[in-house]
């Protein structure tokens, strides 16, 4: 017989139904603290960082506030470009300041201060009296607030047409105070959130600065600073080479927009616009001041605190050696001078680098443009952003090419004489005009003659010279390779200095303009600087090889005085190729350019033959016309001692008279060997 199951009680079920409950419930509440602890835990550790650059990117803000350059100076120390201090008075506009807040302080700013209102637009004028007058402005734009409001008309429209309806008549009810206010106002409002804002660093004197340092108080957002402008110790010595640096006003030039934002300036930043400060712009510019801001609940700032008080830039030491860059001046002035006297009335530019041929430091480099009457203005930057037709300098570049090229040999000798052409073109040599000469290739650039290089370059097209022959039809392949040992040596390519808007030179195509080949073989159909010029005979003078020019030689790191700090680095002139040449075909047109300037009858004797240590070098002469008349362009390169070089330089004088007597520019180059083996050593 089976036994009754025994039945559950009404309290035993709701019993279990409670647990059952709780237990759910529990469960539940453990779930849910599991799932707070492991997002606690995410955010904490996987996310913690992000959330932490969040609140600091919130905080810590890398303020505009000006930061002195660093300092330029010479290869001996002495400084050429620094910075001279001066007061400042800014504003620093807050995360909710308002535009009546802002025109409140500039009212009150304007009691303490005189502004320059030149630069105030008319559109300025036009939103300023908006702003005083807005009931008036209202009254004016009653259709054009309700098509604005029907979507008929966009913001901008509304704008341009308002701007349209305020005339010189409401503008001419601005006061001269007024006028001063909005001065203050336009400069306030130009300024971003948190960023200080110049209003004034121009001709601020010492009672607007103590006035407006004791009322700041009662001014939100003014402050009393030092700001700085670039001073030039030396004038105005070299100063296009230093470039400029951008005002206060003017922030990031338009231009260099693009390029400056990439590399996360702010718009109004002070840069380097042009040339050195241009260049070096990263190492001159410092590290500016990071600061911690503490706001309250409305935006205000209650307190600041600076993370980094940042600092001035790098200073920045040049292979400038302004002793000798005063000198090639003076000199350079004088020889102009003397040339005009003798009747170079029309020369318009003189240009001369000097620079150590075995590590490319550029020693001193001066231009000069000439008006007629003979007033000068400094073109040093000429050197290397103008090009010209040089002449017979070039020709040991034209040998070299020669001899890469198995067209001719060291020593080789040929006939100069009147090269007959048919078509009844003839070429000659300027020191044989009719003869017969016999002569190798170290007296060719002696007595620089024409003819053996147009011999060389017909070899070089593989079709020698016979009398009446036809020019060659197709000189392209033997062009390129004629230019290609002219760019061994620098001419025709950049070269390489650290200098922005360097030339390349003016290269145009060959290929049957055959009299256009014979005339780059003796410097009358490309254009070229007169860097190149320099790089070119330093390489002849360094055995062959081409080192890359350069201007800055050292980066020092900045100190808190007016010492040099430890250098960081140092700037080396690279060794850009070496000449497909062997040492002997090198030492031939070494040879040639010794007889240039110390044997008679030498180009270059007159001038040279007599420097305080042994010289060598080139001259040229390139035929041009200035305004239909013809002139030359007068070039001479060179370099010294002749063993172990530790100078070189080039010359160039465009727009010379003809004919002859040539006028004796390379005094020049003499002059500047003898200060600097003799007086500056």
């Amino acid at each position: 017989m089976l036994k009754r199951l025994k039945e559950k009680t009404n309290d035993e079920k709701t019993r279990n139904l409670m647990d059952k409950r709780i237990n759910f419930f529990f469960g539940l509440v453990v779930i849910v603290f599991v799932i707070i602890v492991l997002r606690l835990g995410y955010l904490q550790i996987a996310q913690g960082s992000h959330y932490k650059q969040l609140i600091k990117n919130d905080e810590n803000i890398t303020v505009n506030e000006s930061v002195p350059r660093g300092r330029i100076l010479d290869r001996n120390g002495k400084i050429l470009v620094d910075n001279a201090s001066k007061k400042s008075i800014t504003y620093t506009r807050g995360r909710k300041t308002s535009q009546t807040e802002i025109l409140d302080t500039a009212k009150r700013l304007s009691k303490l201060i005189k502004m320059d209102t030149d630069h105030i637009t008319t559109r300025d004028k036009q939103d300023f009296w908006t702003q005083l007058h807005p009931d008036k402005a209202a009254d004016m734009m009653k259709k054009e607030e309700k098509m604005l409001n029907n979507g008929e008309i966009s913001q901008d429209q509304y704008d341009e047409e308002l701007h349209q309806k305020i005339k010189k008549k409401q503008l001419n009810q601005l006061t001269k105070k007024d006028l001063q206010v909005l001065a203050i106002y336009r400069e306030m409002m130009a300024g971003s959130t948190l960023n200080p804002q110049t209003i004034k660093n121009s001709g601020v004197t010492d009672k607007e600065y103590a006035a407006v340092s004791q009322q700041l108080s009662k001014l939100p957002g003014i402050n009393t600073s030092m700001d700085w402008d670039r001073k030039y110790p030396y004038g105005d010595l070299l100063r296009g080479l230093y470039g400029d640096v951008s005002t206060t006003q003017e922030g990031i030039p338009k231009e260099l927009t693009d390029y400056y934002l990439s590399k996360g300036y702010s718009r109004n930043d002070r840069v380097g616009k042009s040339y050195l400060e241009y260049q070096y712009e990263s190492i001159l510019r410092g590290k500016k001041k990071e600061m911690k801001y503490t706001t309250d609940k409305s935006g205000a700032i209650t307190n600041t605190e600076v993370i980094n008080p940042g600092s001035r830039g790098d200073d920045l030491v040049l292979s400038i050696d302004i002793d000798l860059q005063k000198k090639v001046e003076d000199l350079l002035e004088k020889q102009i001078n003397k040339l005009r006297g003798e009747g170079a009335k029309n020369m318009d530019t003189a240009m001369i680098v000097v620079q150590d041929p075995k590590n490319g430091d550029i020693l001193a480099m001066a231009g000069k443009k000439i008006k007629p009457n003979g007033e000068m203005t400094d073109y040093d930057i000429g050197n290397f952003t103008s090009q010209y037709t040089v002449g017979s300098s070039v020709k040991g570049g034209t040998l070299l090419a020669g001899y890469q090229n198995g067209a001719i040999h060291v020593g080789e000798e040929m006939v100069d004489e009147p090269l007959h052409f048919q078509g009844g073109l003839t070429k000659r040599s300027y020191f044989n005009q009719n003869g017969k000469v016999t002569i190798n290739d170290k007296e060719a650039l002696m007595h620089s003659s024409n003819v053996y290089m147009f011999k060389t370059a017909l070899k070089l097209a593989k079709d020698p010279y016979h009398y009446n022959m036809a020019l060659p039809n197709n000189i392209s392949d033997a062009g390129q390779k004629l230019r290609k040992g002219l760019n061994q040596v620098g001419l025709g390519v950049k070269t390489g200095i650290d200098l922005p808007n360097e030339v390349a030179g003016q290269i145009e195509k060959l290929d049957t303009n055959s009299g256009n080949y014979l005339d780059l073989a003796i410097g009358q159909y490309d254009t070229y600087s007169p860097l190149q010029l320099s790089q070119y005979v330093s390489t002849i003078a360094n055995n062959g090889y081409r080192i890359q020019p350069h201007v800055g030689l050292e980066i020092r790191k900045a100190t808190n005085k007016d010492n040099l700090g430890p250098v960081k680095h140092k700037i080396n002139g690279n060794v850009l190729n070496r000449v497909n040449n062997t040492p002997d075909q090198v030492k031939e047109v070494q040879k040639g350019f010794d007889m240039a300037f110390n044997k008679v009858p030498g180009t270059g004797y007159q001038s040279f033959h007599n420097t305080v240590v042994p010289s060598a070098g080139k001259t040229g002469t390139a035929e041009v016309f200035q305004d239909g008349e013809p002139r030359v362009n007068s070039t001479y390169i060179g370099y010294a001692p002749q063993k172990n070089p530790k100078l070189a330089f080039s010359i160039v004088y465009t727009n010379q008279p003809v004919p002859e007597p040539w006028l004796q520019g390379g005094d020049l180059g003499r002059d500047v060997i003898n200060y600097y083996f003799k007086d500056k050593k």
